[in-house]
């Protein structure tokens, strides 16, 4: 099986397709940077590439030439308001470029990352594959609901198509530096916020296993939450002790009071690129993040979660291994 991945030279694109690789399977990449494909995978190992972007139809149609099937998982990631424009015209047009010419050329399935964004509604108990698409007003969440109504209508049509829902993705080998990531740095050299609510982490490789499975077993059509393990605000400080042997400081934190703050951070983002994980979008999340269920996932396709702590580990020592973090931050996780 020859599949076709967009935005293999990011997070989840990577290990989508190192598990297709490791797998036996042919990958087609539709990637903006050859050198950073190469650096990723080395110069042998991708056969098939187009250079190209998900918004120009020709390029993806170039990319989709002998592929049975695809995984779109490029998308602009972003809650910061100043890229919020570049977010939902990416983001929307590179999704009706792939979804749609995926499926006007007649492939056998259809795998389309979504996110828990596309979904969140604040005054929801939990958020599962039933969940209606979210209001999404905006930045990166307002992109991800018009992406999730597009491909949902598809799918509602009957067309081969599957919707997956990360939650906050952690793991190794990161190609870049997710705002998750970023996060965990902070987390690691400053301080672990004590607020309300908490937030749900899974494994990237995890994810890998879901969409391998929906890839090899035409037919799973549907949506399916991965959402991984919740992890309560004041409970986050415990579970990076257990894995570095170190106790991070604790800050207490007003919800409402950070929420001012996001505000005021992408009022200066708009003239200042901060590399900080504090947005007014991010903060809406954390402080009121909606359980995700998870049992589609573990239930439905037989895939269950590793545990977080090993997750925070191995991308403790990813983070050390790339520069990020010192020994001293990442402690026994390096040991």
């Amino acid at each position: 099986m020859r599949v076709m991945i967009t935005g293999a030279t990011g997070f989840v694109g990577f290990h989508t397709a190192l598990a297709l690789l490791e797998a036996g399977h042919e990958v087609s990449l539709l990637v903006r940077s050859q050198g950073k494909m190469e650096q990723l995978f080395g110069r042998d190992r991708i056969r098939h590439f187009t250079v190209g972007d998900i918004t120009d139809e020709g390029q993806v149609r170039q990319a989709l030439a002998g592929c049975s099937a695809v995984v779109h998982s490029a998308a602009m990631v972003s809650t910061h308001a100043s890229d919020a424009e570049a977010v939902y015209r990416t983001n929307v047009d590179g999704t009706t470029n792939v979804i749609g010419a995926a499926l006007e050329l007649g492939l056998d399935s259809v795998v389309h990352v979504s996110s828990v964004t596309a979904l969140y509604d604040p005054a929801a108990s939990v958020l599962d594959e039933h969940s209606p698409p979210g209001a999404g007003a905006t930045g990166y969440g307002r992109s991800k609901v018009a992406c999730e109504r597009y491909v949902r209508g598809l799918q509602e049509a009957g067309e081969p198509i599957s919707i997956t829902y990360p939650a906050t993705v952690i793991g190794p080998d990161d190609p870049g530096l997710t705002e998750a990531h970023v996060g965990l740095r902070t987390y690691l050299q400053q301080f672990v916020p004590l607020m309300p609510s908490g937030t749900q982490y899974v494994d990237v490789r995890d994810i890998a296993r879901v969409h391998l499975r929906l890839l090899e077993q035409p037919g799973l059509n549907g949506r399916y939450i991965i959402g991984g393990h919740y992890v309560p605000w004041r409970e986050l400080g415990g579970v990076l002790r257990r894995v570095t042997g170190r106790k991070p400081l604790e800050l207490p934190l007003n919800a409402g009071l950070m929420r001012l703050a996001g505000r005021l951070a992408d009022r200066i983002g708009n003239y200042v690129k901060l590399d900080l994980p504090l947005t007014a979008e991010g903060i809406s999340y954390a402080t009121h993040w909606v359980p995700m269920d998870s049992r589609s996932v573990e239930q439905g396709l037989g895939i269950g979660f590793r545990p977080v702590e090993d997750s925070f580990r191995d991308a403790i020592a990813w983070l050390h291994a790339a520069g990020h973090i010192s020994a001293g931050d990442a402690g026994d996780a390096v040991a």
